[in-house]
């Protein structure tokens, strides 16, 4: 038979054992550096983005991932449910990435980028893209999706006969990465994960009222 019981005041044992109550949510993000790999461990004992917040005590994981060589935001979470609202493309939460690369640029590039790019026989339409004036010449590309194939915005950029000399996200929804250095991480504020969820379940809505989500994929 099913009991009630007041979290905080009824104690509940098991064998004599007391249970304790679920963990608490954490959320942290992170500016991660290259040379670190967006997982929890590595069997060839490279160094993974848990090497950086020690001072976290809860088990975490990242949510997505960035590429060895890739850099910038990166949440950590034991949320389950806001990993998944954050990379299922059904969700539609954007990421954007700020990428240099070398190579010629043609006038209608972002055009080609946004009629899409057919990628491993899909077709992919980024939700945004742009180029950025930099001051010291470097050519730059912010992209902005919200599907989350490995190697998506690294591929995109190959396929405009670009190569990618540097890959950066500074933004996930809402959050953006202004303010963080590189290897610095701190906790979010209940705002922003509200913010998060918002956003997540504001993009689900408006794929089931028949809206088209911004980054359309389509068989070629």
């Amino acid at each position: 038979m099913g009991q009630k019981i007041v979290p905080g005041k009824d104690e509940v044992c098991v064998e004599g054992q007391q249970v304790s109550g679920a963990e608490p949510k954490v959320y942290i993000m992170l500016n991660k550096p290259p040379g670190y790999l967006s997982s929890c461990s590595d069997p060839f004992g490279r160094p993974t983005v848990l090497y950086l917040i020690p001072q976290v005590k809860q088990r975490v994981y990242p949510v997505g991932r960035l590429d060895l060589d890739s850099e910038g935001l990166l949440l950590l979470t034991n949320d389950g449910t806001l990993a998944y609202f954050l990379t299922h493309p059904k969700y539609q939460v954007v990421k954007e990435y700020v990428v240099d690369i070398e190579g010629e640029t043609r006038h209608d590039d972002i055009n080609r980028l946004l009629s899409g790019i057919v990628i491993d026989g899909v077709k992919v339409y980024p939700d945004y893209a742009r180029f950025l004036r930099s001051p010291d010449n470097i050519k730059r590309i912010v992209i902005g999706v919200h599907e989350g194939q490995k190697h998506l915005v690294k591929q995109l950029c190959f396929a405009l006969g670009y190569d990618v000399k540097r890959l950066l996200r500074t933004k996930m929804g809402p959050l953006s990465l202004s303010g963080l250095d590189s290897g610095k991480w701190r906790y979010l504020d209940p705002k922003e994960v509200n913010a998060l969820y918002k956003t997540a379940l504001a993009g689900q809505e408006g794929e089931h009222n028949g809206g088209k989500p911004k980054n359309q994929i389509s068989d070629s």
